[in-house]
């Protein structure tokens, strides 16, 4: 009988390491299934993660200072002799909000243009916020009755409508476009 409780507490001692050997190189293992993710994640997954504190909280993520939007790359922005591009999507008394039109420079030099279609729904988030001074300039594109020309003619804030094609040269400041000069379409 003696023989018998004396080999129930040694298996039962014996499980009771396994289980806590197992546990303990569970939580290893966890950790070191982190640390490889995080090793292999890119730059943009890290920034945009919850931070975690001393304490285990999660800390808000630190604003983005390059922003959003940014303006055009220098190669680009001399191809299309703007900052950036957009098309006009809704109008205020004395700004104006724009989707981004992209614009790709092909290797035999040729510019393709991409917007969103004026049917299209386009959720405020990704509107960019258009601010101009008195001395910014305006300029109507002169075109005759086959939508043809290249000219620019003086014109002014109150010919702006929405849907126009904006070619803008400014620069971005806390997500919002200051333009200098804006020419539409």
């Amino acid at each position: 009988m003696k023989l018998k409780k004396a080999m129930i507490l040694f298996c039962t001692v014996c499980i009771l390491n396994t289980m806590i050997t197992g546990c303990g190189s569970g939580s290893e293992s966890a950790a070191k299934t982190e640390e490889t993710q995080a090793e292999k994640a890119s730059p943009e997954e890290l920034n945009d993660a919850p931070l975690k504190g001393i304490d285990g909280s999660a800390e808000e993520p630190q604003e983005n200072t390059a922003g959003k939007w940014q303006a055009l790359e220098p190669d680009v922005a001399s191809a299309v002799n703007a900052d950036f591009l957009g098309k006009v999507q809704k109008m205020e008394e004395d700004s104006f909000f724009i989707v981004e039109r992209k614009v790709k420079v092909l290797d035999d030099g040729s510019i393709i243009y991409s917007s969103p279609s004026s049917d299209t729904d386009i959720p405020d988030s990704q509107l960019i916020h258009v601010v101009f001074e008195e001395d910014t300039r305006f300029y109507l594109k002169e075109t005759d009755e086959n939508e043809e020309g290249d000219g620019y003619e003086e014109s002014g804030f109150q010919d702006l409508k929405e849907h126009m094609f904006v070619e803008m040269k400014g620069s971005f400041k806390n997500d919002e476009f200051y333009a200098t000069e804006i020419r539409f379409f």
